[in-house]
């Protein structure tokens, strides 16, 4: 009887041992296996979630990018087209900065600031139109006289933009007539010689006025 129980206990025992170590072994599998590895598995795939989010994120804001930078190229073409060279210069220059390897923005500001050159030159090539309500004592090559302001004025803008100063003497006293003048000198004789030099804009006679 006693041996029956010696050997029971010995075989509990060795039940318990096995059991202990199996559950020792499972513990270490799982956590210097097993959850390492699950853990590896879940970073790889966070990290693969999150390059794919910056590379969608990257495709958007590419998309965007394009899309403002044909929008400008529209807006830049329109404004070329009218004639709106600073504004068109603005587009167009906004445009290369968001693409600075394409070619056709580039070549468009070259023909703006072509554009703007020639207007450069040729507002400071024009003359000016300067309006005069009192006597100044100078002498006056007078080339058009014109009841009408208005019309002394265009004929006074035209002959800026040709290049000449040009003053308008307003109706004074009894005189009704706006005078447009080519030149102004400090005494008659400089006036009568430079008279001969101006054509008259209505078909009259240059003359010279005091005034």
């Amino acid at each position: 009887m006693e041996e029956n129980s010696n050997g029971t206990n010995k075989a509990t025992g060795i039940i318990i041992v096995i059991l202990v170590v199996i559950v020792i072994l499972g513990g270490a599998w799982y956590w210097f296996s097993y959850k390492p590895e699950q853990e590896a598995k879940e970073k790889a795939r966070q990290e693969q979630l999150a390059k794919a989010a910056a590379k969608k994120k990257r495709e958007e804001a590419a998309a965007l990018k394009k899309t403002k930078y044909d929008q400008l190229i529209t807006n830049a073409d329109k404004e070329f087209e009218q004639e709106y060279w600073e504004t068109a210069k603005s587009s167009y220059a906004e445009a290369s900065s968001l693409f600075p390897k394409e070619q056709y923005p580039k070549d468009q500001l070259v023909l703006v600031n072509q554009k703007l050159d020639e207007i450069a030159v040729q507002t400071n090539s024009a003359g000016t139109v300067e309006t005069l309500s009192s006597a100044t004592g100078r002498f006056y090559v007078v080339v058009s006289s014109s009841i009408d302001g208005d019309l002394a004025m265009d004929y006074g803008n035209k002959m800026a933009e040709e290049g000449n100063s040009v003053k308008i003497i307003e109706p004074y006293g009894s005189i009704k007539f706006y005078r447009v003048s080519l030149g102004d000198y400090d005494n008659w004789d400089n006036a009568i010689a430079a008279s001969t030099s101006f054509s008259s804009i209505d078909g009259d006679a240059v003359w010279v006025l005091e005034y």
